[in-house]
């Protein structure tokens, strides 16, 4: 499996977060949630540029605008003690010296525990899924270009049926002409419906 598809797949996931998680994905309501929520955005950005698991120093620099050991270390010692734990950031070995940080999901609903009446323990949501910011949706490049694709197909064969239909063009290469860009635009769609809950999700026509 390819990040892209990695990646794909965590976007479609919505992350159960308790109270105390949640927190670190809201806008700051508090000073000390500040950095930690500049981190976590750092690291959806740098994700999003590159398409894959980014290093420390990446995330560090999205926050601080250059790279100390100092701020290394305070990066380091603040997602293992708030976004690593609550399952927000994954930490990936994948090399002998090359650690890793992802996203486990971009939505999130904070949750609860109720008990039934027959006693069982329930989880309920709470509120409205949160979001990291839509502009660091590591969206597979994949996606735009398909959607391009059809609109540039869709427009093709509005012109041949208008240049058709003014008697520009003749009847056996209208036909041709028409089945090759319907063939294209048929592949087209199968191909982005594989994406088909993503486009739900973001509101984009296809």
């Amino acid at each position: 499996m390819s990040w892209e598809e990695e990646l794909y797949g965590r976007l479609q996931r919505v992350l159960p977060l308790s109270k105390k998680c949640v927190k670190y994905v809201k806008a700051p309501e508090q000073a000390e949630e500040l950095l930690t929520h500049k981190v976590l955005l750092s690291l959806a950005k740098r994700v999003h540029e590159k398409r894959e698991p980014v290093k420390l120093r990446d995330i560090v620099e999205g926050v601080y605008g250059s790279v100390t050991k100092r701020d290394m270390d305070i990066v380091r010692l603040l997602m293992g003690k708030t976004l690593i734990p609550c399952g927000i950031v994954e930490k990936l070995y994948i090399g002998k010296r090359d650690v890793r940080y992802l996203l486990i999901a971009y939505r999130f609903q904070e949750t609860h525990q109720v008990y039934s009446s027959s006693g069982q323990v329930l989880t309920e949501p709470v509120g409205p899924i949160i979001e990291i910011p839509r502009e660091h949706f590591p969206i597979p490049l994949e996606v735009f270009q398909l959607l391009l694709s059809k609109k540039g197909l869709d427009r093709a064969l509005s012109k041949l049926n208008e240049d058709f239909g003014s008697g520009k063009i003749g009847e056996t290469l209208y036909q041709k002409m028409k089945t090759e860009y319907e063939d294209f635009r048929e592949s087209v769609s199968k191909k982005l419906s594989e994406y088909e809950e993503l486009l739900k999700l973001l509101s984009l026509e296809h």
